[in-house]
């Protein structure tokens, strides 16, 4: 049996879960407290082809927790002989503490919603788009907490950023994008110096690795899970994040977790007693706080 909710961001101690079966009951909620906030709803569900894409975090200016909502739907063609259905969107604010979600208006860009890690640098969130009409590969998009506007990031002009599908990730407080290559390699390239193309490098070549208990998964086939809720497309090992020890934590097809050390080469698998057969790892920071006070 599959988690009742889906975790939807990890900012400063706080967790963003969303109920699974209604996809708009949001909670904000400390794991190590177990307090949590109920957030107000706010989109009609019964809307066609409805798909919603989250992002959560802190503004360190305001001090002030911020969820961000992209809302998309179609709209059924007025003639049945019409196969062409409008895509409609709005993105919503909801600043924990207050009473209501504040809409901006119609959104921009098609973001591609790519699991629970948040990716929070330099005080903006971050989304690729999904692949544009008559275009090669997707746009890199940020989303600033402090005055809530849209902005594309340059991506290098080399190394496959510019024009493949790749996941963006945070990396000791740098944006980082990540290739998937064939057979779980991977490609890590990082943003040095935020917002300048010329500091993207080709930081981590990850090589093919295959965790204890994962020796007979086909690698090439989602088939064995493709059912369950942590199926992705674009790749089965995740990037989570860079330990303080400048390892790599990775996540292999919701089933192990894996620290690659750059240094020389070499995988750990790592074992947890009594750890789930299939889960979803995010990065969280602790904190023992109320949630009151966290949100003032």
């Amino acid at each position: 049996m599959f988690p009742e909710f889906d975790i939807k961001g990890s900012c400063k101690g706080l967790l963003c879960l969303c109920d699974s079966s209604t996809r708009d009951s949001l909670y904000a909620y400390n794991p190590f407290t177990r307090n949590y906030i109920e957030l107000p709803k706010s989109i009609d569900e019964t809307l066609y082809d409805l798909s919603l894409v989250f992002g959560f975090g802190f503004n360190q200016t305001t001090k002030e927790y911020k969820v961000v909502k992209a809302v998309y739907w179609r709209i059924r063609p007025r003639y049945p002989r019409h196969f062409m259905f409008s895509l409609q969107s709005e993105v919503q604010v909801f600043t924990l503490g207050k009473p209501s979600w504040r809409s901006l208006g119609k959104i921009p860009h098609h973001l591609y919603a790519q699991g629970p890690s948040q990716v929070l640098v330099n005080g903006r969130l971050h989304w690729t788009t999904w692949p544009r009409r008559y275009h090669l590969g997707c746009l890199l998009i940020s989303f600033d907490l402090e005055d809530e506007q849209f902005r594309e990031v340059p991506k290098p002009d080399s190394g496959g950023l510019e024009r493949l599908n790749f996941d963006v990730v945070e990396l000791g407080g740098c944006l980082a994008g990540v290739l998937h290559l064939n057979y779980g390699q991977l490609e890590i390239w990082v943003m040095k110096e935020y917002d300048v193309k010329e500091s993207w490098i080709k930081e981590f070549n990850i090589a093919i690795h295959v965790p204890r208990g994962l020796e007979h998964a086909d690698w090439n086939s989602a088939e064995p899970f493709r059912d369950s809720k942590f199926y992705r497309k674009s790749s089965f090992v995740r990037v989570l994040g860079l330990l303080k020890n400048g390892k790599v934590l990775l996540e292999y097809k919701c089933r192990a977790l894996v620290t690659y050390d750059q240094k020389d080469g070499t995988f750990k698998d790592l074992t947890f007693p009594e750890m789930p057969n299939w889960f979803e790892a995010v990065v969280h920071e602790g904190s023992l706080n109320w949630i009151d006070t966290l949100t003032g």
